[in-house]
């Protein structure tokens, strides 16, 4: 009888070891949850409005300077404010120029600002982009783990019925029982805890999407091909062009190199114009045909120091965004080399467990629960090979999802966003 009931779970065996992800409310691909990211979240809102105040500031810059429009009674006898006595006046427009060329440049710079805002914008795209992917597949990582909690408790079950039909016949001792039951409660404590880590991750990928945390969510994996790992020259190659950060640090050498521009023109000077017309008919009379043009410079101070200061300044600028820019770069090159070496040996792990670990694992479980029905072995093995294949069963789940975590950080690292 125990050796029947034995094989009869034994054979349930292969019916529950295929992971299922775990049903939720509302299912959406990865693509959605990033869309939905980048209209939502707050933060891209900020980002934007600052590019716009940058850009509004463009015509500002090119705009020419206010006129000043003025009248002057003179002279006034006995008093200043006596119009009705005075003896002549006139009306006076003035216009102030800059040097040509300063206003481009100063233009030119806040659009190379207002192209460094945008990929900046990108480069938080990226980062929140491999945020929310790292959650992402976390979750499901975690959903699967608790699959296989669940598949172990129902393991367990099959154990605690063939010790039971033992100790009915005889065969075995009640604590082989009460093992199997530890054991079992065991892991649906272990599969309560991961439910909570579940639930902690979709609050979080929730507050990245700018809902609230408590909503319900179920994610969906989209099917794909299996993915290949490009030479890491062709990922240097590939960082070097579309990286956001390195696009804004090359804006800010811009930047910086008309900045220096604009501070050599300040040893050219401006011109001011003035435009007068004469009246002979005071206080408020408009009569008479004489004019006056009057033309200033405004030079520079005296020796020249201000400007060379502004220049020297602005120099310091350009060496610092050169600097900037060479370390930006060494830092994505870090960053690639380093997740280019743990997706290698993730891929590693992956083979092993795929191909040998897990395989040897389940065998050497139902040949125990076999061995353990037919008296043919301790109940201790048969625990210890239902903790192995739980134990490699997890590994092999989480191993997928720190793939797919490894996948991010390596696209983060060259750059890539929604491509």
């Amino acid at each position: 009888m125990a050796i029947c009931s034995a094989t009869v779970f034994a054979a349930e065996l292969d019916q529950i070891e295929t992971p299922r992800l775990l049903p939720t409310t509302e299912s959406m691909t990865l693509p959605q949850l990033a869309r939905e990211m980048r209209a939502r979240n707050p933060q891209f809102l900020r980002a934007s409005q600052e590019k716009l105040q940058i850009e509004a500031r463009i015509p500002q810059a090119l705009a020419w300077d206010q006129p000043m429009i003025g009248m002057e009674q003179t002279p006034v006898p006995h008093s200043p404010v006596n119009f009705e006595r005075s003896q002549g006046m006139s009306y006076r427009l003035t216009q102030t120029m800059s040097f040509p060329g300063k206003k481009q440049l100063a233009a030119d710079i806040l659009q190379a600002q207002a192209y460094s805002a945008e990929a900046q914008i990108d480069q938080l795209m990226v980062q929140m982009l491999a945020e929310l992917k790292r959650q992402f597949y976390m979750t499901l990582a975690m959903q699967q783990q608790a699959e296989v909690n669940r598949n172990t408790v129902e393991r367990l079950n099959q154990v605690k019925q063939v010790a039971k039909v033992r100790y009915a016949n005889n065969a075995a001792a009640f604590v082989d029982y009460m093992n199997a039951q530890v054991a079992q409660s065991s892991a649906e404590n272990a599969m309560f805890q991961t439910q909570r880590q579940i639930d902690v991750a979709r609050q979080n990928i929730n507050n990245l999407l700018g809902r609230d945390p408590d909503r319900d969510l179920q994610l969906q994996l989209e099917a794909g091909g299996a993915q290949s790992l490009p030479p890491l020259a062709e990922l240097m190659l590939q960082a070097q062009q579309q990286h956001p950060e390195l696009r804004d640090y090359a804006f800010r050498m811009e930047a910086a190199k008309k900045n220096l521009a604009l501070a050599k023109k300040a040893y050219y000077p401006d011109m001011q114009l003035i435009l007068t017309k004469i009246s002979n008919n005071p206080p408020l009379g408009l009569a008479g045909n004489s004019y006056g043009v009057e033309v200033d410079l405004v030079l520079p101070t005296w020796f020249f120091e201000r400007e060379k200061a502004g220049v020297n300044e602005a120099n310091a600028g350009v060496i610092s965004a050169q600097a900037s820019a060479e370390v930006a770069w060494r830092q994505v090159q870090l960053q690639i080399a380093n997740a280019y070496s743990q997706l290698q040996q993730l891929f590693k792990e992956q083979e092993l467990l795929q191909q040998r670990r897990l395989p040897e694992a389940q065998a050497a479980y139902r040949l125990a629960l076999n061995g353990y029905a037919n008296n043919a072995g301790d109940f201790n093995g048969l625990l210890l090979a239902q903790q192995n294949l739980r134990d490699t069963e997890l590994a092999a789940a989480l191993i997928g999802g720190n793939l797919q975590q490894a996948w991010a950080g390596l696209e983060a690292a060259i750059g890539k966003g929604l491509e």
